[in-house]
């Protein structure tokens, strides 16, 4: 928890929770089974799992709700299970009668999944190629016809369609804050890896923006798209 902990300083988060589960890791690892990691509880008891989240939710009465993408983003078993969560929070969170002790319910307004484009992940890939740096996106050698395809179809969803993208928001300002909180996941991201090998003029010169995809909204009107705000029709 320490290394969350020093990226939240880096970004400046003031408030965030632990809600006390283990990370699984990938498929395939011996912590995946583990009955403490997140994405093991949501196969026995989905609403168990929201509720947590639900009084979170109550609590702070939050107008934006962002989270991952159904693949997780690369497909790791917790995000996945997080994206589940948050859309069944998004879906109950306002209903009186799901849990009241969770506390008074409150409605979100807007729901996000973080996704990133195919031009973006094509960007980066040739940048770093351009380089000769090999990163996750970069096709595998030596493997066999079948776990190529395999591999293939992992990497495309791993990306979406530019069109999916709703919202893109400018980090140029951010990059610095970003950099460092990435770094703070000393045991998770490694200091030559493809994450960081990208300067900040990289960064800007690649567009230095997150990008989304409105998923749902209950605004009294519908969203002008493409946003550059995610409170863009709150304010």
């Amino acid at each position: 928890m320490g290394e969350i902990a020093a990226a939240m300083r880096a970004l400046g988060v003031t408030r965030w929770e632990n809600l006390g589960y283990r990370d699984s890791g990938m498929d395939g690892t011996e912590g995946n089974a583990d009955p403490r990691s997140f994405h093991q509880h949501i196969t026995t008891d989905l609403d168990a799992a929201t509720e947590p989240l639900v009084r979170l939710i109550r609590s702070a009465r939050p107008d934006v709700i962002a989270t991952y993408d159904d693949f997780g983003g690369y497909g790791h078993p917790d995000h996945i299970a997080a994206a589940k969560v948050a859309r069944r929070a998004w879906d109950v969170a306002g209903d009186p009668t799901w849990r009241p002790a969770a506390g008074p319910a409150w409605s979100p307004k807007k729901l996000y999944e973080v996704r990133i484009p195919d031009s973006q992940r094509d960007a980066v890939l040739a940048l770093l190629e351009s380089r000769g740096i090999e990163s996750w996106w970069s096709e595998p050698k030596d493997v066999t016809a079948e776990e190529l395809e395999k591999w293939r179809a992992w990497r495309a969803m791993m990306a979406c369609p530019d069109e999916l993208i709703t919202t893109r928001i400018n980090i140029k300002d951010q990059l610095g804050a970003k950099r460092r909180a990435i770094q703070a996941h000393a045991t998770q991201i490694k200091s030559d890896g493809p994450l960081l090998l990208l300067s900040e003029e990289d960064q800007i010169a690649l567009g230095a923006r997150e990008q989304y995809r409105l998923l749902a909204h209950r605004l009294s009107s519908e969203p002008t798209l493409p946003e550059e705000d995610l409170f863009a029709g709150l304010r």
